[in-house]
């Protein structure tokens, strides 16, 4: 399968256990946007050479889905390995952990390439996903972004190390997020990545009203989804990341469909209903436009 990556919705990154062959199997039946095959924190250490041999078993059987693999970080030396495992044409991306350095996201991205040409996949076909995760990390993404390779599709905030590395407790309100939230999102936007991907929400896995408020927030910050670790939460994950009000979606129409009318007789600066509509404007309704089709909400 391959991945129109400019139009790829990534609402829900659901992870699954490399070690565990029934949550392998099932991990593509949730509804997530992406599946992300675990070969770091949810693998024991003496699991872990196990797991990449049944991840790369899995890859194949995964037809019509977004598949992923977090390996381990580049300083465990355990990232070549786990790369040199798990890389094939089945393979849509790789999420990398404990970046705080350009300097890795360059060692991988060479070797990616190497283990592409062994494969027969065009070079720069895997897209790489630093996970920015520690302080170091937050006080350095900017240059992070500004200097990604090309492969890079965006960040993803990993707020569980984060916060261990801080010594702090998460909240209901996310208060202690912020800070950092908000450097990874202008990090990438400023560098002209996608929109980044927010951490999962652990205060309580069974909270749905409390994930979908969560979840609201972080997009309202600029999140595109958000990484998922219990299969129940895809459903209220992908609302919340997508779901327009249906006044919101017919307006989004009546720019749509005025400024390609102005476009094509040549304007491209119009009022819809004493709004000023531009290219970014037309931009950002198309976008809610695409959203509102992924939510496949009733319309009223």
């Amino acid at each position: 399968m391959a991945v129109d990556w400019s139009n790829q919705l990534l609402r829900s990154l659901l992870f699954a256990p490399g070690n565990q062959p029934r949550k392998l199997a099932r991990v593509a039946t949730f509804g997530a946007d992406a599946i992300v095959l675990d070969l770091e924190d949810a693998v024991a250490v003496g699991e872990k050479e196990g797991a990449r041999a049944m991840i790369r078993a899995a890859l194949p059987t995964y037809q019509d889905t977004v598949a992923m693999v977090r390996v381990n970080a580049l300083a465990t030396g355990r990232c070549r390995a786990d790369l040199e495992a798990v890389v094939c044409p089945s393979l849509h991306g790789v999420l990398l952990p404990k970046v705080d350095e350009p300097a890795i996201l360059s060692e991988v991205d060479a070797y990616l390439a190497e283990l592409e040409a062994r494969e027969g996949v065009p070079v720069g076909t895997i897209r790489l996903f630093p996970q920015i995760e520690t302080a170091l990390g937050i006080a350095r993404v900017e240059e992070i972004a500004l200097r990604a390779p090309p492969r890079v599709h965006t960040l993803l905030f990993g707020l569980a190390d984060f916060t261990t590395d801080l010594g702090i407790d998460l909240t209901p309100d996310g208060t202690e997020l912020l800070f950092a939230r908000s450097r990874v999102i202008v990090a990438a936007r400023a560098a002209g990545l996608a929109q980044p991907i927010d951490g999962p929400y652990l205060l309580d896995l069974h909270d749905r009203d409390g994930l979908i408020a969560d979840s609201f927030r972080s997009r309202q910050l600029g999140f595109q989804g958000r990484v998922v670790v219990y299969p129940p939460q895809v459903e209220p994950t992908n609302h919340a990341y997508s779901y327009v009000p249906p006044e919101e979606v017919e307006l989004a129409r009546r720019i749509v469909r005025a400024f390609e009318e102005a476009e094509a007789a040549g304007s491209a600066s119009i009022q819809v209903e004493g709004r000023f509509v531009d290219y970014p404007i037309y931009r950002r309704a198309l976008h809610k436009l695409r959203l509102h089709e992924a939510t496949k909400e009733p319309e009223t």
